[in-house]
């Protein structure tokens, strides 16, 4: 299986974060859209950097505030979307995480959640691309993998793919038995990310606490292990917000990145399970 690091898990500059991730062995990288606008790289240049270094571009991040809006403010929703796919065709990437809306404001019908996905999932489609939609564990009325399926589920639409990611999905007190109701084959990202139990807001815990598997406090096994055993063939990508980390040297990190996921599929082959051989998440 591949492996991937989020640009967001490591501080400097987007070029020091791109040379640690393929320094440490990783795949792909996620793309944070800041560190690409604050980046002296064009779009073309961090692709061809990418591309020179043996790095794929495997999702863009994030697009907010997308659903659960006024037809009147979609529009403008629609116009920021737009946008940002010319971004991709330029840095050579076909999926964006769309994660769902935070906001006191956000509607909490349903159906134009649903409605509007379908729009975005359309334009994706136009372009050649997919939209990963992504539950945030403090989303407004979208906080959970059960809430995202569903929405997925009814939209049924081709341009739409679930995103899991383990501290979401465990901080939510969700599980691996959240992961084996899913259809086979319905996650389309995996993310992974530890931490330790803090009794604190959600996003707050979220942004300043996360860390790499196995050195948190989480029970990631039986999770990763469903996703694989539910048909998951992407990339397993990190993705850390911590600010310790990020004050630390990226190639430092991106190399502790590595050695957790090396250490995580040592668990899952020790303890025998389901998810097949996993050997292969760690290809270099």
């Amino acid at each position: 299986m591949r492996t991937c690091m989020a640009t967001v898990s490591l501080g400097g500059s987007l070029e020091e974060k791109i040379d640690a991730i393929a320094a440490a062995g990783f795949d792909g990288i996620e793309l944070l859209d800041d560190d690409l606008r604050k980046s002296a790289l064009s779009a073309s240049e961090c692709a061809r950097r990418c591309a020179d270094l043996g790095l794929s571009i495997d999702l863009y991040q994030p697009f907010r505030r997308a659903e659960g809006v006024s037809g009147r403010e979609f529009r403008d929703v629609l116009s920021r979307f737009e946008r940002e796919l010319e971004v991709m065709h330029e840095v050579g990437c076909d999926s964006i995480l769309v994660v769902s809306n935070t906001d006191d404001d956000a509607d909490g019908s349903r159906d134009r959640s649903v409605e509007q996905l379908a729009a975005l999932g359309d334009n994706a489609v136009e372009h050649g691309m997919t939209v990963m939609f992504e539950a945030l564990a403090w989303g407004t009325h979208i906080s959970t993998v059960v809430d995202a399926w569903e929405v997925l589920r009814e939209a049924d639409h081709p341009g739409l793919e679930l995103v899991v990611d383990t501290f979401h999905l465990v901080s939510r007190g969700e599980g691996a038995d959240t992961v084996d109701a899913l259809p086979h084959g319905s996650v389309g990202f995996f993310q992974l990310a530890d931490a330790p139990w803090k009794s604190m807001e959600l996003k707050q815990w979220s942004r300043g606490h996360r860390c790499f598997p196995g050195e948190g406090e989480m029970n990631l096994l039986a999770p990763i292990a469903s996703v694989l055993a539910g048909g998951y063939r992407g990339p397993l990508s990190l993705e850390i917000f911590n600010p310790g980390y990020r004050e630390r040297p990226a190639h430092e990190v991106a190399r502790a990145g590595a050695e957790a996921l090396h250490r995580i599929v040592a668990a899952l082959e020790d303890t025998a399970t389901p998810a097949g051989d996993v050997s292969a998440w760690v290809s270099r």
